[in-house]
């Protein structure tokens, strides 16, 4: 069985930001988004992934995965149109459907693997419990224990990750429909985020940081009077100046610097090669690579993009926000890959840019 991994949706949610990236490409804890997916579906037993991807998506794909893959670039719109287009490269009657900005553990999609296996059911679908946004999400019921697709009065969701035969993919969810008589489901109640929204991300960060222990790489440079709490990351040649504080739980990527008297603290993401000037706090937010954020700054609840600089003295306020899918009212900056953030700027909560 091949796996068919979608990656090329517009990301609307996180505009203006996937305006420059592809939310799939987006690094968190040092892995691309896909590779979440990618690594669950290597641990379900699915060796081959055709990954349906845009011109943006190639540009900053980096796939760290021991899985065979093939890109293919979508030509056809829609989703049912990429599904189509992945599908041309599988021989297979039966394949794995998986949305690329799923970010799960690999027993997800073991799981959805060992519903198929272990059952006679031409599909599986998973299907996970949702409390927020519930407007954003493709929903279903189930009734005499048979899965039926709506758009209402429920709190599942469709979980991002299926079994399907290959049929007519005019559109995606009338398909579905179509298979629920003669499929089976199953519920996750695990870890599990797609990321469509800004609060998606920091909550990822959450996900998937508070069962992990500190580690330290042998090779990163951690000053004498720095200090390191619990569960932290730190990667390698990554530097903590002096009397810098790493409060976790918190990640800080590869050739990352942290200057002196900052705060890194509560479920922040500093990916690889990000600079932090001196006494700058940053609370539950991703930064992303190359980003450069000046001395005595304070970022809460945000997300910066890859090669971005913010200025000296820069400040987000996150309350009172109106996240999409958080039942905190808190959300500060949303600030797409490459942009500059003048000194001694106070953003608000809900800033795009």
């Amino acid at each position: 069985m091949k796996a068919l991994v979608l990656a090329a949706g517009k990301g609307e949610g996180l505009y203006p930001y996937t305006k420059n990236q592809q939310k799939e490409t987006i690094s968190i804890l040092g892995k691309q988004i896909i590779s979440y997916a990618l690594e669950g579906i290597k641990k379900a037993g699915v060796n081959e992934a055709i990954i349906v991807t845009n011109d943006q998506t190639k540009k900053d794909l980096e796939i760290n995965v021991d899985i065979s893959y093939e890109i293919v670039n979508q030509k056809t719109p829609e989703i049912s149109g990429a599904v189509k287009d992945g599908m041309e490269k599988i021989d297979d009657e039966t394949f794995l459907l998986a949305f690329g900005d799923i970010i799960a553990p690999p027993e997800f999609y073991m799981s959805l693997m060992n519903s198929y296996v272990t059952g006679s059911s031409k599909a599986v679908f998973s299907l996970v419990p949702v409390y927020e946004g519930m407007q954003t999400y493709g929903l279903a019921k189930i009734i005499d224990n048979k899965i039926e697709i709506t758009k209402e009065n429920t709190t599942l969701a469709l979980a991002g990750a299926y079994i399907i035969p290959k049929g007519d993919f005019t559109d995606l969810l009338e398909y579905f429909k179509s298979l629920s008589n003669s499929s089976r489901y199953f519920i996750w109640s695990g870890k599990w985020i797609d990321i469509g929204y800004p609060e998606d991300l920091i909550n990822a960060i959450e996900l998937l940081l508070s069962d992990k222990k500190t580690i330290i790489s042998e090779n990163a440079e951690i000053s004498k009077t720095a200090i390191i709490g619990k569960g932290i990351i730190i990667d390698d040649k990554a530097i903590v100046d002096d009397y810098a504080v790493i409060k976790g739980p918190a990640y800080i990527g590869k050739e990352a610097y942290i200057g002196s008297y900052s705060l890194i603290r509560d479920y922040t993401s500093i990916e690889a090669n990000v600079k932090i000037g001196a006494y700058t706090e940053i609370t539950h937010s991703l930064i992303g690579e190359k980003a450069e954020i000046g001395s005595k700054s304070y970022l809460t609840f945000s997300v910066v993009g890859k090669n971005t600089k913010i200025g000296a003295s820069t400040i987000t306020v996150s309350y009172p926000a109106n996240p999409v899918r958080s039942k905190e009212n808190k959300l500060g900056a949303l600030i797409s890959p490459g942009e500059e953030i003048p000194h001694g700027s106070i953003i608000g909560p809900n800033f795009k840019k």
